[in-house]
């Protein structure tokens, strides 16, 4: 919910790719450094390129992404990417345009994800990467219920990365 109304949490696709291009344009000067190009669209083309690949990660398991969308803007992006098969774990990402954040969409967006996660995906642990100097970010991991794990040296795009893990209460119910 917004104070102009409800969001949608979307699963991503390519009709999508002219709105999602819209909200790289306004996103990219602030997320493109930690999220890189692929994931933050600033063309149609683009947009569409970058949502047929996740589309193709998607019917191979490799990932899932969602789109914030409110009044026929997108807002911003969560996906889960990296899913293992085999040890049933993902890394669990966002980014959002400058004027969604501090609302608390950042964390709704998150919790449909981890919600994907535990029920369709029977995942058991999600990782969260950040920046260490990214404080709104390690806000939202610590109001997830992530644990802060350590420092990933050079983990993201050759910059160091704070690592904060949930355990799914699926998992635990399982061992």
């Amino acid at each position: 919910m917004t104070d102009k109304g409800p969001v949608k949490i979307i699963r991503a696709h390519k009709k999508y790719a002219p709105m999602l291009a819209e909200a790289g344009k306004i996103a990219q000067p602030s997320v493109k450094p930690w999220m890189g190009s692929e994931l933050v669209p600033t063309t149609l083309r683009n947009a569409e390129h970058t949502l047929d690949a996740i589309e193709h990660q998607r019917r191979i398991g490799y990932g899932i992404v969602y789109l914030l969308i409110w009044d026929d803007q997108c807002l911003g992006m969560g996906l889960l990417n990296y899913i293992h098969p085999v040890h049933l774990n993902a890394s669990l990402g966002l980014w959002l345009t400058p004027d969604s954040r501090g609302k608390g969409l950042g964390i709704t967006l998150c919790k449909r994800l981890i919600e994907v996660a535990e029920e369709t995906l029977r995942l058991h642990r999600l990782e969260y990467f950040t920046l260490p100097d990214n404080q709104p970010s390690i806000k939202l991991a610590r109001a997830l219920g992530a644990q802060k794990e350590g420092v990933c040296k050079r983990r993201i795009l050759n910059q160091d990365a704070l690592l904060f893990s949930l355990v799914l209460p699926a998992a635990n119910s399982q061992q």
